[in-house]
C-alpha cells in the first residue's frame, strides 16, 4: 500500500477478534495477505532517529516479492489535534536496490551502515473497507493494514494520500472514526520507533523489578 507522499497513523488492537467483528459489520473484505521481515540498519555515528528516517532490507515471505532496499525520510505533522507522519519522497518509501537479500546487506555494509534491528510482520492482511456513511457523515472507502509483530501484539495502520495534508488529516479522522478507536490507541510514530521504546520500556522493567 504506497501513496505520493503518503500519510499515516498507527494503532494498537487490544482484541483482534473484536476488532475483525467490527470489520466485518463494516463490509471490509482481504484485499492481501502478507508476512515480511524488515531488516533495519543505522550509520555507527551520529543521530538516527527513527522517527525522521530509516533504512531498510525487506525481506518478503508472502506473497513473493524481490527483497528490496528502502530508505523513508518523513516529518510530522499536526493538524487540529491530530498528529500523522508523511513521507517527504515520492510513494513513501524510495527503493534504492532490489536484488539478493546478501547482496543488500553486502550493499550497506558497504555504504558504511551497520545492522540494527530486525522486525517480523506476521499474520498480516491488508483489509478494503468499503464507502459507508457512519452518524450521518460519509466515508470514503479505505484500506487498512492488520499486523502481528512479536513482543507488540497486534496493530493496525491507515494510509492516505499526502499531496494535501489537511485532506488526508480529514480521512485518517474519519476512518478512525469508522473503526472505533480511540485517540489515546493513535500514534503517529513508524512502526520501527514503537518497536524501539517497547524494548526500552521492557528492558527498564527488568532493571527495576
Amino acid at each position: 500500500m504506497t501513496q505520493p507522499y503518503e500519510c499515516e497513523i498507527r494503532f494498537e488492537i487490544d482484541d483482534i477478534k473484536d476488532f475483525e467483528a467490527r470489520l466485518d459489520r463494516l463490509g471490509a473484505r482481504i484485499a492481501l495477505p502478507y508476512e515480511f521481515t524488515d531488516h533495519y540498519y543505522k550509520l555507527p555515528a551520529g543521530n538516527w532517529d527513527p522517527v525522521k528516517k530509516n533504512i531498510r532490507i525487506r525481506q518478503w515471505i508472502q506473497p513473493q516479492k524481490d527483497t528490496t532496499i528502502y530508505i523513508v525520510k518523513l516529518e510530522i505533522i499536526s493538524i487540529d489535534g491530530l498528529q500523522f507522519k508523511r513521507s517527504l519522497y515520492p510513494e513513501g518509501k524510495l527503493p534504492l536496490f532490489t536484488g539478493p537479500h546478501d547482496m543488500c546487506r553486502t550493499l550497506l555494509d558497504d555504504l558504511g551502515f551497520e545492522f540494527w534491528f530486525s522486525l517480523r510482520k506476521e499474520n498480516a492482511c491488508l483489509w478494503e473497507v468499503p464507502r459507508y456513511a457512519a452518524q450521518a457523515v460519509p466515508c470514503g472507502s479505505f484500506f487498512t493494514a492488520v499486523e502481528y509483530i512479536k513482543g507488540l501484539g497486534w496493530t493496525a495502520e491507515l494510509e492516505f494520500e499526502g499531496n494535501d495534508p489537511q485532506k488526508a488529516g480529514s480521512a485518517i479522522r474519519q476512518a478512525l472514526s469508522a473503526l472505533q478507536i480511540p485517540m489515546q490507541k493513535v500514534t503517529h510514530n513508524p512502526i520501527s520507533a514503537v518497536y524501539l521504546q517497547n524494548i526500552e520500556r521492557s528492558r527498564n522493567a527488568d532493571k527495576n523489578s
